[in-house]
């Protein structure tokens, strides 16, 4: 079974993070974000939110359409995790006693901490957010670049992976499903504003909270489409950060990065294709 662990054993809860545990979420927030996929100016920095409660939907006589919804970026061209993105678009959260939003437990309050969910073996269980949700019931995590129509599980959880702008953040329900049956959402994740051959890019901070100690190495990861160059393009701070310039494997790759120095690292990627040029970041603080 595929599952989202963000956190591994014997990390604490991440320092200056909003976690919301064991309470029902809200309804959503109607001042963030708008229902529907990004349009305008949001086209292509903005993500499209999906969340389909699969068999959540009526289950307990509660009904549970999906969502779709646009989670604009206020800061275009800025790095955002796939949490923020969650809230960004009015979207509750509701994360676990044990890990925080390192494992997401509810969305829009579902599963109630009070509804019966039929999980193979525990017809009755009750999902009480307090310890990683079991394999046979949980919210599993997809992505998808908007410039097809499918969907990716994602080998990142929400919390220290970035999403793509003009691309599609996926959260689907998985009640009693496995590794090849674990459903998608079911909306098709297309953006009409991302072409056929314009580049899409993400980076990511292989460490946790994306925060180390001074000494220690981590590594960034990147992913794209539709680019034929990829560039380490900045880091900022200039010093301190690294070893972070020059081309960089295409599609994807991964590279260690060991600061020298303390302080907030941002790392800035470039992707070039026939359908432009996009930049993205990803930032690291070291202690």
């Amino acid at each position: 079974m595929r599952r989202i662990l963000t956190l591994l054993a014997g990390l604490t809860l991440l320092t200056g993070t909003a976690v919301a545990v064991g309470t029902p979420a809200a309804a959503i927030d109607p001042t963030k974000g708008y229902a529907g996929i990004c349009t305008g100016a949001d086209a292509l920095s903005g993500v499209t939110v999906v969340i389909d409660f699969q068999e959540l939907d009526g289950n307990g006589g509660t009904p549970a359409p999906t969502i779709t919804r646009c989670s604009p970026n206020a800061s275009p061209g800025t790095a955002r995790t796939g949490i923020k993105a969650l809230q960004d678009a009015g979207i509750a959260v509701t994360g676990v006693v044990q890990w925080g939003l390192g494992f997401v437990c509810r969305l829009e309050g579902r599963p109630s901490a009070t509804e019966n969910i039929p999980r193979t073996g525990n017809p009755t269980y009750k999902e009480q957010c307090v310890v990683t949700p079991p394999a046979q019931a949980y919210w599993s995590y997809w992505h998808a670049t908007g410039a097809g129509t499918t969907w990716t599980y994602s080998s990142y959880g929400a919390l220290n992976r970035n999403v793509v702008p003009g691309g599609f953040e996926g959260w689907s329900f998985s009640l009693n499903k496995t590794a090849t049956t674990n459903p998608p959402p079911g909306v098709t994740p297309t953006n009409p504003a991302v072409g056929p051959t314009n580049p899409t890019v993400s980076l990511s901070v292989n460490d946790l909270d994306r925060r180390i100690n001074l000494g220690q190495t981590t590594s960034l990861t990147w992913t794209s489409t539709n680019a034929t160059s990829i560039t380490a393009h900045a880091v900022s701070p200039a010093s301190g950060g690294g070893s972070w310039s020059g081309a960089k494997a295409v599609p994807g790759g991964t590279q260690n990065i060991t600061p020298t120095a303390v302080g907030v690292y941002t790392y800035t990627i470039k992707a070039t294709g026939t359908g432009g040029t996009v930049y993205t970041t990803a930032t690291l603080t070291v202690q």
